[in-house]
């Protein structure tokens, strides 16, 4: 048997072992997912965190949750401990997810990156704007969801010592929260609240598989010359999810180019390549991750008084799908007079878009939770109506004025 017939027939067991596990699983309602994108990272991360650590049991003065957090992550090798003299904890102080400080001038920064990009110098400029304050130990915790370190344009001439990069997926951080979430015993309400945000938690980190499913099949990865098959496999996995994806988006540019009234004849910059995709799968961190982060569809557009806009259609890290108009913050007239257009029809902003829609909240392959999204629910010539149907809608309500 070569090495080609012993991969398929590792698929196969592979594939009868994943099937069993998942026969009836079914996810439970997560109110965090129903109310908010899983990657909003200041109205749903930032937010619950807040509460978590400024949280007081009834009838007890201390945070526990907080004197826990702290005892965990406060860098106890380059400073002294961190004292619980009247300690707050606020959110968005200073532009600052989250500022943690104490009467004796320490502080505590923590800058929660989901999938958003790093800024120029951002923790160095939040450490320093914070020393200049007062604070005689300060230090700042880079919280990610994919384990990655602050790239070298957010850290600028910071000290390696001064900041600590931790990810959501970690044993540590996910104990905190479990030993968050047993102190709420007597607080079902938060105790439930706790459990929900732990299993979205694991879901987005790829840690909600079972234990039992795991063991069979590192026990089925041990046998024979299996490793070495993995290992073959490893190679060419990003290759075919991006192989995969550009036909997909192939399908998505086929249907926008068989309406070309509604989109104008002059297309802008496309980056969904095979390479360019293979790149945003594969980056993790750094520059590299600034650069390849998203790629997608864009489209110039003929309204008058509107020049340094495009329509887009991007596949965003963590959240799927978004299609909306696109123009940096840079171009303050044009930014905020497309906002305005758009600000009660329901959808989002950020730097680079003044307004954009998420269309389908999975499917990129970019991250663990949306990689059976994309192989077996996808369909992509109905995502690519839904692309076209919002991208109409913007050039209709756009040409009104």
């Amino acid at each position: 048997m070569d090495r080609m017939e012993d991969a398929a027939r590792l698929l196969k067991e592979a594939e009868l072992l994943y099937e069993r596990h998942q026969a009836g699983r079914r996810d439970p309602f997560n109110v965090f997912t129903a109310l908010r994108s899983p990657s909003d990272e200041v109205n749903l991360h930032s937010r619950f965190l807040h509460a978590l650590l400024d949280h007081r049991k009834p009838g007890e003065d201390g945070r526990a949750n907080l004197e826990d957090f702290i005892t965990e992550f406060w860098p106890t090798k380059h400073m002294p401990g961190f004292a619980s003299d009247d300690t707050k904890v606020e959110r968005e102080r200073h532009n600052i997810d989250i500022l943690i400080t104490n009467r004796s001038g320490q502080d505590f920064a923590i800058e929660n990156k989901i999938y958003a990009e790093d800024q120029d110098r951002q923790i160095e400029r939040y450490y320093k704007e914070l020393k200049g304050k007062g604070y005689k130990d300060a230090h700042v915790l880079y919280l990610t969801i994919d384990d990655h370190d602050p790239s070298e344009r957010s850290t600028g001439d910071l000290d390696k010592e001064k900041y600590t990069p931790i990810a959501y997926g970690e044993v540590t951080f996910l104990q905190w929260l479990g030993r968050c979430q047993k102190r709420a015993y007597d607080e079902p309400e938060l105790r439930e609240s706790i459990a929900q945000y732990l299993h979205l938690i694991k879901k987005m980190t790829g840690n909600d598989q079972g234990s039992e499913y795991m063991n069979e099949m590192k026990n089925l990865l041990s046998q024979g010359n299996n490793l070495l098959i993995v290992h073959d496999l490893e190679k060419v996995t990003i290759d075919a999810r991006a192989h995969i994806m550009s036909l997909g988006w192939e399908k998505i540019k086929y249907a926008l180019k068989e309406n070309p009234n509604s989109l104008g004849d002059t297309q802008g910059p496309s980056d969904i390549t095979e390479d360019r995709i293979k790149a945003a799968i594969k980056r993790r961190g750094g520059e590299e991750r600034r650069l390849f982060g998203w790629f997608g569809l864009y489209y110039s557009l003929r309204i008058e008084g509107i020049e340094n806009a495009l329509l887009g259609i991007e596949a965003s890290r963590g959240e799927g799908f978004i299609a909306g108009v696109r123009c940096h913050e840079q171009y303050e007239q044009e930014y905020k007079k497309i906002h305005g257009m758009f600000k009660d029809s329901g959808g989002e902003s950020r730097e680079w878009w003044p307004w954009f829609r998420i269309v389908r909240d999975n499917g990129t392959g970019l991250n663990p939770d949306d990689l059976e999204a994309l192989l077996r629910e996808i369909d992509w010539n109905a995502l690519a109506k839904d692309c076209l149907q919002t991208l109409n809608y913007i050039r209709g309500r756009l040409s009104k004025g």
